[in-house]
């Protein structure tokens, strides 16, 4: 559908905000109160040169700025170095690291099944630490940070860069948020788990597919927004709302319960192919939904094994390559 002039767009952004604000509020309220576009390919199906790894996980350094950044990536066993590739970038939470975000979302027994790459960069800091508020010309930017991984990547991997995606949880979830509010951003699709994030600045970016997870016994960013340890996040209705307005998605969705204790909501329709997709978990904490509880330093509360969050986000980003979003 053509977009409206300027000034009436205007007019109708700020009606469907808030009647996407009223719509989200109403569904959380009364959440629990009862039990297609051609993708356009960048790339060749496979590489003119062979781009070997070994299989597994392997941890790597890139040098930037004149720090060194260590990352994980792990590779499938279907992985040949000439058929285009499919990857995930897969940011840890504050506090965590690489290596326990892939144990957590069992993303690399999931990758091993599917087919897919795995990056699982490391925050720097004493208490690791995504910078997700610093524009990328900064030299402290992790913006800038994941750009250069993806280029590193694309030079390493014989990648399919129609299949580029981002995930993360809490502290990465904000980064993965705003990798999307970014008008340059490399990715395809975002999967998003426990931090909503939602500025300004985000206005100017392209329409973003994106799958989002929150439990609503959250105590360390709760459900309707606070002062948290990255610092002040809105509520999920809210950034949700804005997200939805943003990919000027229609002003309903769909809404179905999953489990007693699952709801799911979908936008879809939106502007480019564009999607957004919200899984809200009644009892759930600060956790990765289906991923494991033992693992310190990611996550609060309950785990829910109702859903399993990576398979979600993994068929998720599956329907939204790049250029189909």
């Amino acid at each position: 559908m053509p977009l409206p002039p300027p000034a009436a767009r205007g007019h109708a952004v700020l009606r469907r905000r808030l009647s996407a604000v009223l719509v989200l509020i109403s569904l959380s309220a009364s959440l629990f109160a009862c039990g297609t576009t051609d993708t356009v390919r960048s790339d060749d199906d496979t590489c003119a040169t062979g781009r070997s790894l070994a299989v597994g996980t392997k941890q790597h350094v890139l040098e930037r700025d004149g720090q060194k950044r260590v990352y994980l990536v792990h590779v499938p066993p279907a992985y040949d170095g000439s058929t285009r590739t499919p990857v995930v970038f897969l940011f840890h939470g504050l506090g965590g690291s690489a290596a326990a975000m892939l144990q957590t979302t069992r993303m690399a027994d999931l990758a091993d099944r599917s087919g897919f790459i795995v990056v699982a960069p490391q925050a720097r800091g004493a208490v690791s630490t995504w910078d997700f508020r610093t524009r990328e010309s900064t030299v402290r930017s992790d913006l800038g940070f994941v750009k250069s991984l993806v280029t590193t990547i694309k030079g390493q991997a014989c990648v399919d860069s129609s299949r580029v995606y981002a995930a993360g949880f809490s502290n990465g979830s904000a980064l993965t948020l705003a990798l999307a509010c970014d008008g340059s951003t490399p990715f395809a699709a975002y999967g998003a788990v426990s931090a909503p994030y939602y500025v300004s600045r985000c206005e100017s970016s392209p329409p973003a597919s994106i799958i989002y997870f929150h439990g609503m016994a959250d105590r360390v960013v709760p459900f309707g927004g606070a002062q948290t340890a990255i610092g002040p996040l809105p509520g999920v209705n809210r950034a949700l709302s804005e997200w939805q307005v943003h990919d000027d998605c229609p002003s309903t969705g769909s809404t179905t319960t999953v489990t007693a204790r699952v709801r799911h909501f979908a936008w879809e329709s939106c502007r480019d192919g564009s999607a957004v997709e919200m899984y809200a978990v009644a009892n759930g904490g600060h956790r990765w939904p289906g991923g494991t509880e033992s693992t310190p330093g990611h996550g609060d509360g309950v785990t829910t094994q109702d859903i399993d969050a990576s398979t979600l986000i993994w068929n998720f980003f599956e329907r939204h390559p790049r250029g189909g979003q």
